[in-house]
């Protein structure tokens, strides 16, 4: 058991106030920017949907799947629920690009087209916890 207890809500805004501290920066750390603009929108779309009651934690589930995986599992999961809320979170264009294996990336992307489409997509998510 993991002595961490999760809450989607403040992760989100956590880690999307990390992502704005490197937002500037040059290099790597606008490389970090970038995975935390992705972290923060996960956790955001997570928090959103983690008490519909049709949600469950399991490994598989969308709890633990990141992007692009959990726009596809979210997609399956409000399939003709009318979840309309979440339905814009599984477009194809929300969070392009972004995977959460940048974490391992040489720190020379995104560029900054890219870290700018992803704050946004963060802050849109992130605004419906607001």
């Amino acid at each position: 058991m993991s002595q961490f207890t999760p809450n989607m809500t403040k992760a989100a805004h956590r880690n999307w106030a990390a992502a704005e501290r490197n937002r500037n920066a040059a290099g790597p750390d606008r490389t970090t920017a970038g995975y935390l603009y992705g972290i923060a929108a996960e956790c955001a779309v997570k928090a959103l949907f983690r008490d519909i009651p049709w949600t469950t934690d399991s490994k598989d589930g969308p709890v633990y799947a990141h992007f692009p995986q959990l726009k596809a599992k979210l997609r399956d999961a409000i399939s003709g629920r009318g979840a309309s809320q979440l339905a814009r979170f599984t477009d194809q264009h929300f969070m392009e690009g972004w995977a959460i294996d940048i974490r391992y990336s040489d720190g020379a992307r995104p560029d900054n087209a890219t870290l700018e489409k992803w704050r946004t997509d963060a802050e849109v998510a992130r605004a419906e916890l607001l």
